[in-house]
């Protein structure tokens, strides 16, 4: 009886495996055709459109290989994340440290004085090469102004993605290093507004829910905590498979049948206080830190295709229709819109005479001045970037150092074979 039972356990148990083992089968079966279907769609994809000055050039081919190349990124305490150090190549590189490496003198080995520049992508540099970001184009303008004999040294710590209150502890972080600089500039807007309407809160770096739900999940996986066991162990294993079948094309396929809502976005009068309230307070926090460490800020709220007035070229027509098209970012235009003229009122009393308003800069030109959507700039709108804020920048370093008042501007920036790569802050 015993052995019959056995028996019929066994067989049991052989036909479940096989039945599972069948579906399993069946599973991946459909997976790989989801799977091959995707790279074929990938292979006869297209990449997104590019102004047709970025398409026609030689150097844009193999650009978007050495800008993925930096994408790589490492976590970073306070500020979530950065790039990875030391990436070589053609058009995109970067130092030691990390960060979007400047073209610019070494020598000699101390400087007159230094600069610093915060802000996202934009400043980053996305699609710029090394030597057209914001602060490549404004270093070349600050050696002419030391003259062949000095050098202003300039740190790009822009990063793709960044809100003010970011940039703010990047700053605060170099100041606890000890570097000093003379000057710092803010480039923001895109990234603060966009953060406000995903997070219904202004000030919170972009992406938190994500964060929060990687913190959870590293707490839950972690076998160091204070909750081991069994149970523990189960509670792994559960959440491991879970999210292997996440991964599946097929469960991609079957919730795109689901039907999605309408993104639950603030007001725009909300989202604007929102917007001004945290970047004004951070303006405030670095004006209090300038008064401390003897450092000038200005500050720069940036020019933006949402906001534009400037006749759109054909490329940009398509990219307005994209964001017309999609509710978040029909709302960052709305918002975009209403900003300039409560930060025209505000941020001038904080930082007297060191806040720009670009969002109009652009206004007569008629050639293709962005990028995507998302409002990045062409290498081509940069030089009129840098000259809106030349004269702040400059008037902040002649006050610090009024030898450059009289320093004879240099026949030509000097020149500069490769990008300055790094492990000092500041070489």
């Amino acid at each position: 009886m015993l052995r019959r039972s056995l028996i019929t356990l066994a067989q049991s148990v052989r036909g479940f495996c096989s039945v599972l083992g069948m579906t399993l089968l069946l599973v991946l079966a459909i997976e790989g055709g989801f799977r091959l279907k995707q790279q074929v769609s990938g292979e006869l994809h297209h990449d997104p459109p590019v102004p047709d000055s970025y398409a026609n050039s030689d150097w844009f081919r193999g650009f978007n290989q050495d800008y993925n190349d930096a994408r790589v990124l490492r976590w970073k305490p306070f500020l979530y994340f950065g790039r990875k150090p030391l990436v070589q190549s053609r058009t995109v590189n970067t130092d030691g440290l990390g960060r979007r490496a400047t073209p610019q003198p070494s020598t000699p080995s101390a400087p007159l004085a230094r600069v610093f520049f915060f802000g996202g992508s934009t400043m980053w540099g996305t699609a710029q090469r090394d030597s057209h970001t914001i602060a490549a184009v404004t270093s070349k303008r600050l050696q002419a102004l030391a003259g062949p004999t000095a050098r202003i040294e300039v740190t790009n710590l822009g990063e793709n993605g960044y809100v003010s209150t970011q940039q703010l502890f990047s700053l605060i972080l170099e100041l606890r290093e000890g570097h000093r600089p003379d000057v710092v500039v803010f480039l923001d807007g895109i990234n603060d507004v966009f953060s406000t309407l995903q997070m219904s809160e202004g000030g919170i770096p972009q992406n938190e829910s994500k964060r929060a739900a990687e913190f959870k999940l590293g707490r839950q996986l972690d076998r160091t905590g204070f909750a081991r066991g069994f149970r523990k162990d189960l509670t792994s294993v559960g959440i491991l498979l879970l999210s292997t079948i996440k991964q599946l094309a097929l469960v991609d396929w079957v919730l795109g049948f689901a039907p999605t809502s309408a993104p639950n976005l603030l007001p725009t009068d909300a989202a604007v206080r929102a917007t001004v309230g945290a970047y004004s307070e951070n303006v405030r926090i670095v004006e209090a830190l300038g008064a401390r460490y003897g450092f000038t800020g200005i500050y720069i709220w940036q020019p933006t295709i949402h906001s534009t007035a400037k006749p759109l070229t054909s490329f940009e027509q398509g990219l307005m229709r994209s964001i017309s098209n999609d509710p978040t970012q029909h709302r960052m235009k709305e918002v975009h819109l209403a900003i300039p003229a409560v930060l025209d009122t505000l941020i001038p009393a904080i930082a007297p005479g060191r806040f720009l308003n670009a969002v109009g800069l652009f206004r007569n030109d008629s050639s293709d001045v962005y990028y995507d959507r998302v409002g990045h700039n062409t290498e081509a709108s940069i030089p009129t970037i840098v000259d809106a804020f030349w004269p702040l920048l400059k008037s902040a370093l002649v006050a610090r150092h009024p030898q450059l008042g009289t320093t004879a501007p240099a026949r030509s920036a000097p020149a500069v074979s490769r990008p300055v790569i790094s492990d000092s802050p500041n070489p």
